[in-house]
């Protein structure tokens, strides 16, 4: 499970989050399908909220992956910023 949730960082795209919403809500609840496709189904501000999300997705799908990813984003200096000559 660990290992999953490694793989999933390593293949997250190299920009910021999609959204102001999505920055505050860093926990995500990610499923993962037998094509190495990936789906994240929730996201949350605190981590025992999706332990608690994650046990009952459980319950409800027992055959589903899942696995619980925090996603603290990246950000990247951009061109002609601070710090850059010219």
């Amino acid at each position: 499970m660990q290992t999953l949730a490694r793989s999933l960082l390593l293949r997250s795209p190299p920009f910021p989050m999609s959204s102001y919403r999505d920055s505050l809500h860093p926990w995500c609840i990610v499923r993962s399908f037998p094509s190495a496709h990936t789906l994240v189904v929730a996201r949350f501000r605190r981590r025992n909220d999706a332990e608690a999300q994650l046990r009952t997705l459980q319950r409800l799908i027992p055959t589903a992956s899942f696995c619980i990813v925090f996603d603290a984003g990246q950000q990247f200096d951009q061109p002609g910023g601070e710090g850059e000559d010219g």
